[in-house]
């Protein structure tokens, strides 16, 4: 079983097309947020608790070094090989979200439970060595999360956008000593971390029930307003028929109304990482339910 070698920092490394050592002061700190993200979000789908200080910058280029402190060096460790991986390391499907990143878009609770259960980090709790295997398996679930990839993505844009920048690595550290081989980025290849778009996938509904705030009852491109999924949202009513028979008063609507439908929305990224619903659409009423009582359509 190959083990890993013990860290306990990380290093950012900025190569320029000149022989300048300072960087752009905006740019750095934006993608020192991006990165500081990355850390967070990798720490939290492990289930690992993480503090990080910033070192002080080093010139040759530009290198910005965080120091990583945890439980234990093993924990520690852990997280830092996975982020180095992480963040040099291209993805398999990088213009938009794979398939198992949409599935598994909010990596909820439970997906979260079953998928720690099974890489089983309970180990970790105490000090012990890190084989290379766990931190392939950990790469594998934190690759589930959305948030990571998008979180790249914002990494590689950014320093898409500043010519000065030829190229960055990631390289280990444990204090001062360099650990396991660097990993080097170009220019070149910053294209391949972008995702085309925030937009993801229009989430398709089958039959959910919307609890109706407010109704429209005049003609035109107006928004019924609700309660689904523990949220108000604001929807368009597309099913003709149904949308004919509340303009013609042939339906009543009390404080107790409620619609089984099916439904679309559109969802998009935010510029907290967090997904919203930018367009709800019912497409077809098939049932509404008032004060109990349930009629088809």
């Amino acid at each position: 079983m190959e083990l890993i070698e013990k860290s306990d920092r990380l290093q950012f490394h900025y190569y320029f097309k000149d022989s300048s050592h300072s960087i752009n002061s905006i740019l750095r700190n934006e993608c020192e947020k991006e990165i500081l993200h990355i850390y967070k979000e990798i720490s939290d789908t492990l289930g690992l608790q993480l503090v990080i200080e910033s070192l002080p910058t080093e010139e040759g280029g530009f290198k910005e070094t965080w120091k990583f402190i945890g439980k234990n060096s093993a924990q520690i460790t852990l997280i830092i090989s996975v982020a180095a991986v992480i963040i040099s390391r291209f993805p398999v499907e990088n213009k938009e979200l794979t398939q198992l990143q949409i599935e598994n878009l909010k990596l909820d609770n439970e997906i979260k439970r079953k998928e720690l259960e099974k890489l089983n980090l309970d180990f970790l709790q105490e000090e012990k060595e890190l084989s290379q295997q766990t931190v392939i398996d950990s790469v594998e679930l934190v690759n589930k999360n959305y948030k990571i990839s998008w979180r790249k993505s914002n990494l590689y844009k950014k320093l898409n956008s500043y010519p000065k920048v030829d190229s960055v690595e990631v390289l280990r550290y444990d204090e001062e000593k360099p650990i396991g081989n660097p990993r080097k980025i170009s220019r070149r290849e910053f294209s391949k971390f972008i995702l085309n778009t925030d937009d993801l996938p229009k989430l398709e509904l089958e039959k959910v029930t919307i609890d109706v705030i407010s109704a429209v009852i005049k003609r035109g491109k107006f928004r019924w307003k609700g309660f689904y999924n523990k949220e108000i949202i604001n929807f368009l009513m597309d099913d003709f028929v149904f949308k004919e028979q509340v303009l013609k008063g042939e339906i009543n609507f009390s404080n107790r109304f409620s619609l089984e439908v099916e439904m679309t929305q559109d969802r998009k990224i935010n510029q907290d990482g967090n997904i919203i619903n930018t367009n709800s659409v019912v497409h077809k009423v098939m049932a509404s339910v008032d004060q109990g009582k349930r009629i088809e359509y």
